[in-house]
């Protein structure tokens, strides 16, 4: 009778541990579906960042994080038969949702989030703010459109770019990173490019070159905590001579004068103290036009450095999206820091 008994208690026994061990697989078989549920969308310029380095990138960073559904999409892209613009974010995150994509870690690929095209992203993120429809909240930092807002559609209209809400086509929750700023990472990438066309460091000066910004304030801000911190990594690690910064501001005419005369003054110094010099773009996917562009200070499309070129006095490195493998680690720390801060815009809410 006792031995009934005993076994009677071992086959309940048997059957809860066999139901908790049934259990405790579903919830892990859960939690790791969910993680599958992670996407991150990498966010380009457009125009050249369609060249098969950017999505070269993007291949590199889903082989890095493989639990993650990792697709990109253009900031603006050129309709060319109607002349508009349309960001293909749009397409990006309709096929995250179609793989049951529940939280998306957005990740701007530009140098400076203080740039009005990162704001345009984080407005296009954030939810409407009730008493200013043309303002967004994200996470708790309220935007103002960066371009100009169309009322009646609830459109942000930025450099040409077409750009509605997430919330008002999708229900997945948003998070954005920072852009790229300063990243030991991108310090590695700003070396490989000037030790590939060194050939004598000791004699040699480097002068990264930023696009700059319109904005006085955010221009100083990104060459004190951005340019000069690059310009001392890559000097301590590579072994130059010297390692300069400067910007070019190209798309403001009457703050391109002055930066590329400053640009201009630091080649021809250092050429005249008989050192070589390596022009570094630091830069996404394309070159700046000052290489072709003659220098005349009274017509804003003749403000380059063409003439300091053609007589040899720079050599001109390649731009950073060169190297997908080093960009592809930025991207990575910037996925798994947001994973961690849990912090998502959900405007249902």
């Amino acid at each position: 009778m006792r031995f009934r008994v005993k076994m009677r208690y071992l086959s309940w026994g048997f059957l809860l541990f066999t139901i908790f061990c049934a259990h405790t697989l579903y919830s892990h078989t859960v939690m790791a579906h969910d993680k599958s549920k992670f996407g991150v969308l990498i966010v380009g310029h457009g125009y050249v960042s369609q060249d098969t380095k950017f999505f070269a990138l993007v291949d590199e960073v889903q082989k890095r994080l493989p639990k993650y559904h990792v697709d990109s999409g253009l900031h603006m892209v050129m309709d060319m038969s109607t002349h508009l613009m349309w960001q293909t974010e749009d397409e990006a995150i309709r096929r995250l949702e179609a793989d049951g994509v529940k939280k998306v870690i957005v990740v701007p690929f530009y140098l400076n989030t203080n740039s009005s095209t990162v704001q345009a992203i984080k407005w296009s993120i954030g939810c409407k703010v009730e008493d200013d429809s043309s303002k967004s909240d994200y996470l708790g930092e309220i935007i103002d459109s960066p371009g100009a807002y169309d009322p009646q559609n609830d459109l942000n209209i930025h450099m040409g770019g077409v750009h509605r809400r997430f919330s008002s086509f999708s229900d997945m929750k948003y998070i954005a990173t920072n852009a790229v700023d300063y990243h030991p990472d991108i310090s590695n990438v700003l070396l490989e490019r000037a030790q590939e066309f060194s050939s004598d460091p000791d004699n040699e000066v480097i002068i990264l070159v930023g696009h700059g910004d319109g904005d006085d304030t955010i221009e100083q801000e990104y060459r004190e905590n951005v340019l000069a911190r690059y310009a001392s990594d890559i000097e301590g690690m590579g072994g130059f001579y010297d390692v300069q910064y400067g910007t070019i501001r190209e798309d403001w005419c009457d703050k391109r004068v002055a930066a590329v005369q400053e640009i201009r003054d630091k080649i021809i110094n250092a050429v005249n103290e008989g050192r070589r010099v390596i022009w570094v773009p630091v830069r996404i996917a394309s070159w700046s036009n000052a290489h072709s562009q003659e220098w005349d200070p009274s017509d804003c499309k003749k403000l380059g450095t063409k003439d300091l070129f053609d007589a040899g006095m720079y050599t001109r490195a390649n731009f950073i999206l060169y190297d997908s493998a080093s960009l592809a680690d930025w991207v990575v720390s910037m996925v798994r820091d947001a994973k961690k801060n849990n912090q998502y815009v959900d405007c249902s809410e």
